[in-house]
């Protein structure tokens, strides 16, 4: 279990340290094609190696794929099963992706402690893992960080699905700080925030201040119903923090992300925002 643990671990650190996008595996369930957003070959060093060491050394790499394979995954009578693993790229001269897998063989011999008749069953994998398909509504450059239309969460018992939830994502429109390049930038933050800085005298000599919004919760309709703010240079008055709090729940709407059943506000926390005060 220290093992599984530890390995999970260097894979989210790898992933943040490339701070790419990667390609999910591929796994179908009841036929139909679905994203797996997850690699649980990376979740035993010893399959992982192995199966690396099975590839071609001249396998083709890029960015959102470090190590060059994706496995295919399926999942019959509640049973999580590898059933091949390849390595793959776009050819643009057929116009399709092209590529060749591991023989079932080796394959077999890699994974031969989990096979059983002529399946090789995940029972090194437990846990909740997701699946997805439709389009993205929301992502980050970094590993999974991303979800679509569809998400399922099937939570597994040593490569046995025990259970599962289903979720329809959903956006809706509204104001996000990345928006502020694309709309006037500082007049627009103004607007948003009609702070009274003449309450704060130690900014009197600094043409700007940058604040930081953390743990902020949406509703339905878009209205910021809690955040945390805290300014991060210079050193001023508490109470600017929470000014700047308060004009930001007042000000409406938000954009909202319905993801896996709950309402985010990944458009506003998170961000360190300048607010300029006079030019230099």
């Amino acid at each position: 279990m220290k093992r599984l643990l530890l390995c999970a671990q260097l894979m989210i650190l790898a992933l943040t340290a490339y701070a790419t996008g990667q390609d999910g595996d591929v796994i179908y369930i009841n036929g139909e094609r679905l994203v797996l957003l997850v690699r649980p070959i990376y979740l035993d060093s010893v399959l992982y190696h192995a199966v690396k060491d099975a590839l071609p050394s001249d396998r083709p790499i890029v960015s959102s794929n470090w190590d060059g394979f994706t496995a295919y995954w399926s999942i019959y009578n509640d049973k999580l099963y590898l059933d091949s693993v390849r390595c793959e790229a776009y050819d643009p001269k057929v116009k399709a992706v092209v590529g060749e897998s591991i023989p079932s063989k080796t394959l077999y011999r890699i994974f031969n402690r989990y096979s059983t008749g002529n399946r090789i069953v995940a029972s090194w994998v437990s846990g909740k893992i997701r699946v997805a398909k439709g389009k993205v509504i929301y992502s980050q450059p970094t590993g999974f960080e991303r979800n679509y239309e569809e998400e399922t969460i099937l939570d597994i018992d040593q490569g046995k699905v025990i259970g599962q939830k289903e979720y329809h994502n959903f956006v809706k429109d509204g104001f996000t700080f990345d928006k502020l390049e694309r709309n006037g930038g500082q007049e627009m933050l103004r607007k948003i925030l009609p702070l009274h800085i003449e309450r704060y005298p130690e900014l009197a000599n600094v043409n700007r201040f940058v604040f930081k919004v953390k743990r902020a919760r949406v509703d339905e309709m878009g209205n910021l119903v809690e955040c945390d703010v805290k300014v991060v240079k210079p050193d001023v008055n508490p109470q600017l923090a929470t000014e700047i709090a308060e004009a930001l729940k007042a000000y409406h709407p938000w954009k909202v992300y319905y993801i896996n059943g709950e309402y985010r506000a990944l458009g506003i926390e998170g961000w360190t925002i300048p607010y300029i005060l006079h030019d230099k």
